[in-house]
């Protein structure tokens, strides 16, 4: 622990990566704050601001996004308001109690014209309302608070009924048909890593952007469900590949690539995530242990 004491409050903790948060700091910082949209609306900065106050908190943990990629495309404003307004208000009320910032980002806001990891200092060029409006919200977060930390990764996956990638796994043991997508690449993100990652960038300040994902090779949905399936003993032959010009499944435009490069990430804090393959056993291993996902 440093000399000051830190005292994290997440935003958006009724999300996946807020409960993973959760369980990561309850042992190291037992006092840690977390708060959900009914409890702080990031979208209402006045009450933001009232509660930063009130809590006096030395990090703010910023979770909170509208996150559903083809939802924000049926609904830029809503978009526009949780991503870009959201994260504005949260850096500067951060800025006035004298907090630092830790936002968490997105790999869409690549394009995916790149046919390796993206880097921090890669042009951002988003194709997307949501990869917009989430560079919108980091513009907006340098601008009000430049000392802040922006931490892109991608591809979360990890505990969560109806969330990747639980519900491909349930539609295989219902034998549904399935297709995936086998041609556009991304790197895989283990929620409790990016917890990981999240808790040891604490005391590790950084200003400006990081990317973390999991290491090992790059992949595709296809190529990670499948081997999910594999590991499982699943019967996956209801499962196929589909190449992306033929797949219908979203209204978003999704980049080809958008694996994130996470070495700035392991220099600056000296720890290495393990493989998504080596963080998907374990996923694997707890979803057995308690009879589904886990």
């Amino acid at each position: 622990m440093g000399s000051s004491p830190i005292l994290p409050l997440v935003t958006g903790s009724g999300g996946r990566l807020g409960l993973a948060l959760q369980q990561r700091m309850a042992d190291e910082y037992p006092d840690a704050l977390f708060a959900t949209r009914a409890e702080i609306d990031v979208s209402d900065y006045w009450r933001l601001l009232s509660e930063l106050e009130r809590l006096t908190p030395t990090i703010v943990v910023n979770t909170a996004s509208f996150t559903h990629v083809d939802g924000c495309e049926d609904d830029p404003a809503r978009a526009d308001q949780a991503n870009h307004a959201g994260a504005r208000n949260v850096a500067r009320a951060a800025r006035e109690i004298g907090a630092r910032l830790i936002h968490v980002s997105t790999d869409l806001v690549f394009d995916g014209g790149l046919s390796r990891r993206y880097r921090e200092d890669d042009v951002a060029s988003p194709i997307s309302v949501y990869g917009r409006t989430k560079l919108d919200g980091e513009n907006a977060i340098r601008s009000e608070l430049p000392e802040a930390t922006i931490l892109r990764a991608a591809w979360f996956f990890g505990a969560g009924k109806g969330k990747f990638p639980e519900n491909f796994i349930a539609m295989i043991e219902q034998k549904k048909p399935l297709g995936l997508v086998a041609d556009r690449f991304g790197s895989p993100t283990y929620i409790p890593d990016l917890a990981e990652a999240i808790v040891r960038l604490l005391e590790a300040p950084h200003a400006g952007l990081l990317h973390f994902t999991n290491v090992g090779e790059i992949t595709t949905r296809y190529h990670f469900i499948r081997r999910a399936v594999d590991r499982l003993g699943l019967d996956g032959s209801t499962l196929r590949p589909v190449p992306h010009l033929e797949w219908k499944g979203d209204r978003a435009p999704r980049p080809i690539n958008s694996a994130l490069d996470p070495s700035e990430f392991i220099r600056l804090t000296g720890w290495t995530p393990r493989t998504w393959e080596e963080a998907q056993d374990a996923w694997l291993s707890l979803r057995a242990a308690d009879g589904r996902a886990a």
